[in-house]
């Protein structure tokens, strides 16, 4: 195995430890409580319930999720281009990118035609 994976391979050792050690750690040491109806009811401040608490979300939610999972992904695809336009510009990057957003931009301009982030 070369030796350029060495310090990877301690970083994930090293995550995976600290997973598991809190996780250890907290069942060991953590209070154990009986399970009771009022901690698993929804917290109303004080108030009673007064509707199901397991109703259905309106799709616009999800819509709404997913869309701020795409373009949240479109900046982790644009970093390593920020981190290193200028070794970049003679290689073809830059007309890539501009690609690239010029489809998320039309993605957008439809979203925004379509209605999908206006609430009712």
């Amino acid at each position: 195995m070369p030796t350029e994976f060495y310090p990877f391979i301690a970083y994930a050792a090293l995550a995976l430890l600290v997973g598991v050690g809190g996780l250890a750690v907290s069942s060991l040491l953590g209070p154990r409580r009986l399970w009771s109806r009022a901690k698993y009811e929804p917290y109303e401040c004080g108030v009673d319930q007064i509707q199901n608490p397991h109703r259905p979300f309106g799709i616009k939610f999800y819509v709404f999720a997913l869309l701020f999972i795409l373009f949240d992904i479109e900046t982790i695809f644009l970093l390593p281009f920020a981190v290193g336009w200028q070794t970049l510009m003679g290689s073809g990057a830059l007309q890539a990118v501009l690609v690239f957003m010029a489809v998320l931009g039309l993605g957008l301009a439809y979203i925004l035609r379509s209605g999908a982030l206006e609430w009712e």
